[in-house]
Parts: structure tokens; C-alpha cells; sequence
């Protein structure tokens, strides 16, 4: 099963995202932190994609942690979620894509799905 890394501080939105990536066929990681998406990393298991919001609370951004990804995996995908305006060609990282708040948490599944070739 493909694995995807969820990193959401915002546990209601954290909630309906993995549960839209479930349904899709994803296994799902959740972290609701920069901490907890770096311990994740950690783990030996590959993620195929990283799913982030960008303002994480305190700590690091989505940015950070999806620049941090890749370093470790330059192949893993990465889709950006938040509630802000962002300028993702100055921080995110390449052929990253972004979904503003609110979204469809399908039509984020389906082209999580199709950006990964699942």
C-alpha cells in the first residue's frame, strides 16, 4: 500500500483529509507537527507523498518540513495545504502543488492519486 505522510495542526482538518486519503487507498501517517512529521521521517518506511500545511503552528512551516522530505527523498511528492496566501515559488519546493482552505478533501485525494501514479 502507498503511504503518505499527513503533517495538519488542526486536528478537524487532519481528520477529514485522512479519511479522504483512506478511502482513496492510502496508508496513512499523521502528524500534527513539524516534531512529529521529523520523527515520521525517521522511520524506515518510504512515503510516496507528503501532504502539508504550510503554517504549522509553532515550530517550522510546511515548508520547511516538504523541503526536508525531499532532502532525504528528492522523488517523494509533495501538496501543500493552507488557509494563506503563500508564494510557493520563493519557498516550497518544485512541482509541489497547492490547495487553498477550504478544498474538496476528494478532489485533494484524487490528485494526490494522480500525482503520485496510484
Amino acid at each position: 500500500m502507498t503511504s503518505v505522510l499527513l503533517v495538519e495542526d488542526e486536528p478537524d482538518v487532519a481528520e477529514l483529509v485522512e479519511e479522504a486519503l483512506v478511502d482513496a487507498g492510502f496508508d496513512v501517517t499523521v502528524a500534527n507537527g513539524d516534531l512529529q512529521a521529523f520523527r515520521a521521517l525517521d522511520e524506515p518506511r518510504s512515503f510516496a507523498a507528503i501532504v502539508t500545511d504550510i503554517n504549522l503552528g509553532v515550530g517550522v512551516t510546511g515548508f520547511d518540513v516538504a523541503r526536508e522530505a525531499r532532502r532525504r527523498n528528492c522523488e517523494i511528492k509533495v501538496v501543500y495545504i493552507t488557509g494563506h496566501a503563500a508564494h510557493l515559488s520563493k519557498f516550497g519546493v518544485e512541482d509541489a502543488l497547492m490547495f487553498p482552505k477550504p478544498f474538496d478533501v476528494s478532489e485533494l485525494a484524487d490528485q494526490v492519486r494522480m500525482l503520485i501514479g496510484h
